[in-house]
């Protein structure tokens, strides 16, 4: 057996043990559809680094193709491998089956036999020449047509990978370019460099740099695994998310014509495809000022339809989601007609009841009439006083069973507060408009009320609006003698005060409705404050018609 040495060695076998810690490094990666074709990349290129660097130590025929088996033992991993790897990252894992891999496998260990058993047919090399570079011995091979098949048929897995590549970096998002073209390039490097070495061309017939390439394309890829989570968020997911959701979407650019549209869209729109057509074509206009509308389909079907502008486009990019609202609108008018239906038992019941109260307090009044008895007269006042408060209950059922049973409407405060009958207001309230329960009024009546009733000698009220933190305060505060610290709580409950017990209790119930909290926090001894809380996306500022 004869040795050489040359520098050249030592880049290969430093390439290989590169190579070895790349794989070593892999099982630090999580676990996703990519790692196992990367960890076949490493392993490949490490035994083609390895193997060659041994064809450049020994220089006698016969263990060179010993040396060869070994290079193509990686060549056959390697190849294979890499198709596997642009398959995952594209998000087609799922065509990586056992079937397709021995499919795909079944030539390569053909052209395997064929390369191992040369001597004995020379169909795979049909001859081997050593020359000397320098102080260098090299060998040139002349290919066999066996070889011819397995270099077209290895190219055909390259290109392939090749092309899905390229696909990708037409049909994805520009984010995704410049990784996929990284890919794009540490591909197409390995493919010149290998035709360099099959074509015998360059200053060096015969030095073989493709193992060492294909080394620096692993290191690309286990870095950018590691660093930038190539597989922990595929492109190929994300683009094919909205063609999963229900909900149409719809993109167009600046100029209003549609650049893109999911499968879902073309079930809402009259003309189907609308890739290429102005947004206006597509669908209705949006109201001025709006970013959502409703529109009635022929069919029945009742569309929702958001705008939202594109951030960070550089362009009046805008997203259309569309949304079927059909059975929502049929629950909602089943449920107005189920709370219409209670609501007409309720009234019918309510009448009957007071009826039969009036009756009660007639007798009650005509027994008083009748007898001087104190016991008796006692147990009539005990029995008025039950009447009484089933009438107040009832009378609550009255108020109660309208709440919430109207949709919330935009409500200017400078409309919705009417100043209370024997006291002053001071109303700085600017021209907020608040989206609120249409008893929203009655929230301001009923504090009015609480005031005179309870505030002992109020002189005036006065009402303030501040935006605080994105959300809109309401005070509402009077010169009366407040409210004590323990009962700042309690006189929303219901049935708590003096009267019915019925007025704080249904304030904060017909604020909540939209979302609006309500508390008291003035100072006892100094007046009563009520605190009402509008929050964000329930307020604007919109001037009033006058």
């Amino acid at each position: 057996m004869i040795l050489q040495y040359s520098p050249f060695i030592l880049i290969y076998l430093g390439s290989c043990l590169i190579g070895l810690y790349l794989l070593h490094y892999t099982r630090r990666l999580p676990d996703t559809p990519g790692l196992l074709p990367l960890q076949g990349i490493c392993t490949g290129a490490s035994i083609w680094a390895l193997a060659y660097a041994l064809e450049l130590v020994i220089i006698t025929p016969g263990g060179n193709i010993v040396t060869t088996a070994g290079e193509y033992l990686g060549i056959f991993i390697l190849v294979p491998s890499l198709l596997f790897f642009v398959l995952s990252y594209t998000g087609r894992a799922r065509y990586i089956t056992r079937r397709n891999v021995l499919v795909i496998a079944l030539p390569l260990i053909l052209f395997y036999l064929a390369m191992i058993t040369n001597p004995l047919h020379s169909l795979y090399y049909t001859s081997i020449t050593p020359y000397s570079l320098g102080d260098l011995v090299l060998f040139v091979y002349e290919y066999g047509p066996i070889f011819w098949i397995a270099f077209l048929y290895l190219m055909a897995l390259v290109g392939f990978s090749l092309s899905l590549l390229l696909a990708a970096w037409i049909d994805y998002p520009s984010f995704y370019r410049p990784q996929i073209g990284l890919l794009i390039l540490a591909i197409i490097l390995p493919i010149l460099t290998s035709g360099v070495y099959v074509a015998k061309l360059g200053p060096a017939p015969g030095l073989q740099i493709t193992p060492v390439i294909f080394l620096l394309v692993a290191g690309i890829l286990v870095f950018a695994s590691a660093k930038y989570k190539l597989f922990t968020i595929l492109p190929r997911t994300q683009c094919s998310i909205p063609d999963i959701l229900p909900d149409g979407i719809l993109i167009a650019d600046e100029t209003g014509a549609i650049i893109y549209q999911n499968r879902a869209s073309v079930a809402y729109l009259a003309s189907g495809d609308a890739i290429g057509k102005g947004i206006s074509d597509a669908i209705p206009p949006f109201p001025p000022g709006e970013e959502t509308q409703e529109h009635a389909m022929p069919d029945g079907r009742i569309l929702e339809m958001r705008r939202y502008l594109l951030a960070g486009t550089g362009a009046d990019d805008q997203c259309i989601i569309i949304h079927d609202i059909t059975n929502r609108r049929m629950a909602e008018v089943n449920l107005r007609e189920a709370n219409r239906k209670l609501s007409l038992l309720s009234s019918v019941t309510r009448h009957d009841i007071v009826n039969q109260i009036a009756v009660a307090q007639s007798a009650i009044e005509l027994v008083r009439f009748e007898t001087d008895d104190p016991t008796i007269l006692r147990y009539l006042a005990a029995t008025e006083t039950a009447v009484l408060r089933i009438h107040s209950e009832i009378e609550f059922t009255r108020i109660y069973q309208d709440l919430g049973s109207q949709e919330p409407q935009w409500q200017p405060l400078l409309s919705v507060i009417s100043p209370p009958c024997c006291l002053p207001l001071t109303l700085s309230c600017g021209e907020y408009t608040v989206h609120a329960d249409p008893m929203l009024p009655k929230v301001f009546e009923n504090l009015f009320d609480n005031a005179i009733r309870h505030g002992n000698e109020v002189t005036g009220i006065t009402i303030s609006c501040e935006e605080v933190a994105g959300e809109l305060q309401i005070m509402v505060a009077d010169d009366g003698i407040g409210i004590p610290e323990d009962l700042k709580e309690r006189i929303f409950d219901h049935g708590f005060g003096g009267n019915t017990g019925l007025g704080l209790f249904l304030i904060r119930e017909i604020l909540a409705i939209t979302g609006i909290s309500i508390i008291e926090d003035g100072v006892s001894g100094e007046g009563a404050r009520f605190l009402i809380t509008v929050p964000e996306g329930r307020y604007r500022v919109q001037p009033v018609s006058r």
